[in-house]
């Protein structure tokens, strides 16, 4: 045993020297306010959400604001083309109700629609017309403005509207994003009518980026409501432009389309209260069950990001997503095994699994029915999801109202279809369906695709507020969500030092498990530690693909803003 613990130093010391030094430590940016405050992922979109709490707004008022700005700044992510979940918690009740406004198959869907080689040679799920599903982020919207809001659609579109008019400052990661999707862009619009191009090219950093279209769409919809875009005009152009790139949609798709109400998921981590997406999302689910399991170890005495902790949260990844894989799919269309997925006592039967001195190969999903009523079944999974995307928001106003909201066009500029006239992207969210015909989580009309977007909100074991989060990111959103939960709980960081903490990332698919994902600003010890142990490790840059959060703590002191300088992220507060 002494002879084994000194390779390991002599492994450990001889790698430290080579790479010269310990990881640096992450830039913290905390924001503090005493009324409100607004964390996205671009600091225009924060000051939008801000301008209307100033106004008299309230955290409903402030998020529609938000998430039409982030649409004008961000709109390779986010935006009418697309869909999203928000969770909202309403301080004089404590109610806490969630959103979906995910999209939806076309009527014309089939379960075998991106099965042949045909389809996937030519990427119809991720490219062009067929990729696109119905979108719902007007519809959600609109619904949320008018339910619990305050304020006109006119009022809180005011700030996004002048952005788009009077436009805004391109910056690099901007331009590199656009020249990144060059091709798809080009693919299935006329340049000349895409507002990101000059000439053809990515509109260069430095300049004034402005989309007098999007604003044209944000004021009929404040004339005439959802019925612009579902029945009206905007619509016409958006089923155009989805049928002239290979679509099949319809008017008829768009007005039938629903926004639905639902109760979050709900769980405990150690005390705290977590409210979260429930399905057609996995993620509320599996942030659950992760911090279950995770709260059967003493992790805040292994330290931070120790290897041993981080052993046992990389082995719950992949016991985690091994059940994703198997169980999870729209509610809707199938049972799912909500209750016994979240239960604390089958998280013990996984907690039990993990050993603390060998590595999981083989990783079979568990089985969490006997912990629920219902009748035992299992789904076909998809594969790991290594897109970046996606944009979350947090909010809270001065009366203690939170909102959490994610919201998506699925990869960035989605299917590549711009709906000229208008300027909005169309989404190809398609791809997050299965191209399995035998899966549950295969194409049908009506049915919303598998997401894993996680707008969460956390209460503290009084039931105060105490925490509002979420992520981008595929499938790393529902573990970056965890981790800084983990990292605020039980290692008492502040909110921006939580998120700018290095992650890791791994999974288990197809009865396998995924390389251990780590990155580059870990301490290069604990990285040689993990490869001794046994795991797949593979340090990749810090990045977009570890996910991109921001959230807002609650403490005595007021509000404890955080965001995510992987992306353009500023919280704002007042």
């Amino acid at each position: 045993m002494k002879k084994f613990l000194l390779a390991i130093g002599v492994v450990v010391m001889v790698t430290v020297m080579a790479v010269g030094a310990f990881a640096q430590e992450p830039i913290v940016n905390d924001v503090f306010a005493k009324r409100g405050m607004v964390s996205s992922a671009h600091e225009l979109a924060s000051k939008a959400g801000v301008e209307v709490l100033q106004k008299g707004g309230n955290a409903i008022d402030a998020a529609i604001a938000t998430a039409l700005a982030l649409n004008v700044v961000e709109p390779n992510a986010s935006g009418m083309g697309g869909g999203g979940f928000m969770v909202i918690r309403f301080a004089k009740t404590g109610e806490v109700v969630e959103l979906d406004y995910r999209e939806t198959a076309p009527a014309s869907s089939t379960k075998d629609m991106f099965a042949s080689e045909k389809a996937k040679q030519e990427k119809w799920s991720q490219l062009g017309g067929k990729a696109s599903g119905v979108p719902g982020y007007v519809l959600g919207m609109w619904n949320a403005l008018e339910r619990y809001g305050t304020m006109t659609w006119a009022e809180v579109a005011e700030p996004a509207i002048r952005l788009a008019e009077e436009g805004f400052t391109v910056v690099e990661m901007q331009t590199g994003i656009i020249a990144d999707n060059l091709e798809k862009l080009h693919a299935y619009n006329d340049p000349a009518q895409v507002p990101f191009f000059k000439d053809g090219l990515p509109v260069e950093a430095g300049t004034v980026l402005k989309q007098p279209n999007l604003a044209r769409a944000f004021r009929l919809i404040g004339e005439q409501g959802p019925k612009a875009f579902y029945e009206g005009p905007i619509g016409e152009a958006f089923v155009r432009a989805i049928n002239a790139n290979g679509g099949e949609m319809t008017m008829a798709d768009l007005k039938n389309y629903k926004m639905e109400t639902r109760e979050p998921v709900s769980g405990t981590y150690r005390g705290y209260h977590i409210y979260s997406t429930p399905p057609a999302s996995s993620g509320g689910t599996h942030i659950v069950q992760l911090l279950n399991i995770m709260e059967n170890f003493p992790v805040a005495d292994w330290g931070h990001n120790n290897p041993k902790y981080l052993h046992y949260l990389g082995e719950a990844m992949k016991l985690v997503f091994a059940d994703r894989a198997a169980y999870m799919a729209d509610s809707a269309f199938v049972d799912v095994p909500l209750k016994g997925l979240t239960s604390k006592e089958y998280a013990k039967n996984l907690a039990a699994k993990i050993r603390p001195h060998r590595v999981m190969r083989d990783v079979e999903a568990d089985d969490p029915w006997p912990f629920q009523q219902g009748a035992a079944i299992t789904l076909v999974a998809g594969t790991d999801d290594s897109h970046i995307s996606t944009s979350h928001f947090s909010v809270a106003d001065a009366e203690g109202n939170i909102v959490a909201s994610t919201n998506t066009v699925n990869y960035f500029f989605g299917s590549g279809v711009i709906v000229p006239e208008w300027g909005i992207v169309a989404n190809n969210q398609m791809d997050d369906f299965s191209s399995d015909p035998a899966s549950v989580n295969a194409p049908e009309p009506g049915k919303r695709p598998l997401s894993s977007m996680s707008p969460s909100i956390v209460l503290d074991p009084d039931g105060k507020p105490f925490m509002t989060i979420g992520a981008a990111g595929a499938w790393r959103i529902i573990t970056s969500v965890s981790q800084i939960i983990m990292n605020v709980v039980d290692f008492g960081m502040t909110m921006d030092e939580a998120i700018e903490q290095p992650r890791i990332f791994t999974y288990a698919s197809g009865g396998k498990a995924g390389p251990f994902r780590i990155e580059d600003a870990m301490d290069p010890v604990t990285v040689e530690f993990l490869k001794i142990r046994g795991h797949n490790v593979e340090v990749q840059p810090r990045g977009g693909y570890f996910g991109t959060a921001q959230g807002i703590l609650f403490t005595d002191e007021g509000l404890n803003g955080g965001a995510d300088s992987r992306r353009l992220g500023v919280p704002v507060g007042y």
